[in-house]
């Protein structure tokens, strides 16, 4: 049997696509409420938000409702490594971006983690640095973003790739965690 061709699409085809919010919030976080994820947040397929993540106050979030992320959604970071990207789970729902880059992915044609393993490759990577605007700090523009054709297999393709991704990450971070214990260990012995 032969395989199937993977189809190439723009971006604009395959889901909603917007940017966060880019206005001053400052005066809006709060100790609780919803999550604000900004660029320097994204990594490459998962979010790190240190000891002291930041959230937004109920009253305006409320107000920009329409801007909330939602489970499935992918998040791209916009200023600095850009085109990192992660998706939204459970813990994020609800949260707002700022200056991030949203695709909600049209779920019949493009599954979320394939797509954020897609953004996360070299060869996006590459071409979003080569459309890149900025003066030190590289801005992947959200017209831009809108050229990017990506490569499509059939929906239950992309889920087996992302799952076998997402189960390589996973043991690569296990192995990364047991020698950073290990070079901590022999660190000590070393030094008592």
């Amino acid at each position: 049997m032969k395989p199937k061709v993977w189809e190439q699409r723009k971006v604009t085809d395959l889901g909603e696509i917007y940017i966060g919010l880019v206005t001053t919030m400052t005066e809006h976080y709060t100790d609780k409420g919803h999550l604000l994820i900004r660029n320097s947040d994204i990594k490459d397929g998962y979010f790190e938000f240190g000891e002291n993540p930041i959230y937004l106050d109920e009253e305006f979030s409320e107000r920009n409702k329409l801007r909330m992320h939602q489970l499935g959604d992918v998040i791209t970071v916009h200023t600095g490594d850009i085109g990192t990207s992660a998706v939204i789970g459970e813990n994020e729902v609800n949260s707002i971006g700022f200056a991030t880059i949203v695709t909600r992915p049209n779920q019949e044609i493009l599954d979320s983690n394939y797509f954020a393993t897609y953004l996360n490759t070299d060869t996006h990577k590459q071409w979003a640095v080569s459309m890149a605007t900025g003066d030190g700090r590289s801005n992947y523009n959200l017209k831009d973003y809108t050229k990017l054709v990506v490569p499509i297999p059939e929906i239950e393709e992309q889920k087996k790739i992302a799952a076998c991704i997402v189960n390589l990450n996973s043991l690569i971070t296990l192995h990364q965690r047991q020698t950073d214990f290990y070079k901590k260990i022999s660190f000590y012995y070393i030094s008592s």
